[in-house]
């Protein structure tokens, strides 16, 4: 837009902007077009993070529910007669996905169908011979969990000398750029609120390309008494750092992640465009049971039915209207008649608790820029 546009058009401009977004998303929940895929790998993992929302655990009780590969494999070749797999991404998740040794088949027959597929790690096993199998397999993306420097990520982590090894995993994909994506993935809390500036010069430093930086959310371990969530006056420190990184650095990119809607002082200085929570529309998991829900950090009241009992596209065809119609009646009593519905839905799906729905979960009031 021209600095010589007068206001009356630039307001018009946004409006007209505004209204598109919102049709869109109505686009999204009718024609609901697979674009990101989970797996759920594993819920076994080598860490007890202080702040994991999930039922992540160190020992093999949960491994004999785990999905076979062939089972997926069968899953992502229906999708791919379906959908063109190249405008999907097929992210391997966990617990810890490197505990399965046989991940890396799975995601080989997923880039032989044409998917872009990659993990998420924490990076503990990822030494040479790892990472030289996962090139080997067209891994195309990476994000690796550090949650600040070496004294924050360790407590978060629980685990002394988590840092350094990861360190050297980024060192170790830094100098073998084989990948289309890797970026880090930091979860803001107490502990490292404070620190992040000297967090994101190290990053820089070391050549790590992009860093997401995501609130800990309540669930899980990371509960409301953990004393790891952050107050409103520090999520409006992140909004702001987040913020001003974006303007100021050319040397790493620095975004805000999937979280919920900051308003309009913040939406598109934190990220590169509004706020949309594509879960149960364009997002949707399988989970280390075959279990099927929208994004994987949603509550587990929210399951589809498994592919063990139907297969993905029947489910995804034929339920989740709990995420595409139903989702005014699903979220918290304080969204209401809220001005800021269209552009909100609620913040992220993640968010809702159906075991008590008048739970705050309002980003706007926690950082106090709620208006009507």
């Amino acid at each position: 837009m021209s600095p010589d546009t007068p206001p009356s058009a630039a307001v018009a401009s946004v409006a007209d902007a505004l209204e598109g977004f919102v049709a869109e998303k109505a686009r999204l929940r009718a024609e609901h077009p697979l674009r990101y895929l989970f797996w759920e790998s594993t819920l076994r993992c080598n860490l007890s993070c202080r702040h994991c929302g999930s039922d992540c655990r160190r020992d093999d009780s949960t491994a004999a529910r785990e999905l076979a590969p062939d089972l997926v494999k069968a899953q992502l070749d229906a999708i791919a007669q379906r959908y063109d797999p190249s405008a999907i991404t097929f992210a391997i998740i966990g617990g810890e996905p490197l505990i399965r040794a046989d991940i890396d088949a799975v995601g080989a027959h997923a880039a032989r169908l044409g998917y872009a597929w990659g993990i998420t790690t924490n990076a503990l096993l990822l030494d040479d011979a790892r990472l030289a199998s996962l090139k080997a397999a067209g891994l195309a993306t990476i994000s690796v969990s550090l949650d600040g420097l070496e004294a924050d990520h360790d407590s978060l982590r629980r685990h002394p000398g988590a840092f350094a090894q990861v360190v050297a995993a980024l060192r170790r994909l830094i100098g073998d750029p084989f990948y289309n994506g890797f970026d880090v993935i930091c979860c803001v809390s107490t502990l490292n609120i404070e620190r992040l500036a000297p967090f994101v010069d190290f990053l820089a430093e070391i050549g790590v390309p992009r860093v997401r930086f995501t609130p800990v959310f309540s669930r899980g371990r990371a509960g409301r008494r953990s004393g790891l969530m952050l107050s409103g006056e520090q999520v409006r420190t992140l909004l702001a750092f987040v913020a001003a990184q974006r303007t100021a650095r050319s040397d790493i990119e620095v975004t805000l992640s999937e979280e919920g809607y900051w308003g309009p002082s913040w939406e598109c200085r934190v990220r590169d465009g509004l706020h949309y929570c594509g879960s149960g529309t364009v997002i949707a998991s399988i989970l280390h049971d075959g279990s099927v829900t929208g994004c994987p950090s949603v509550s587990r009241r929210f399951l589809m039915g498994s592919v063990r009992e139907r297969p993905f596209l029947d489910l995804w065809d034929n339920g989740f209207g709990t995420f595409r119609e139903q989702r005014r009646s699903l979220a918290p009593d304080s969204c209401g008649e809220c001005v800021h519905w269209e552009l909100c839905e609620g913040g992220g799906f993640h968010l809702f608790d159906p075991e008590d729905p008048t739970v705050e979960t309002c980003g706007l009031r926690k950082i106090g820029e709620m208006w009507e």
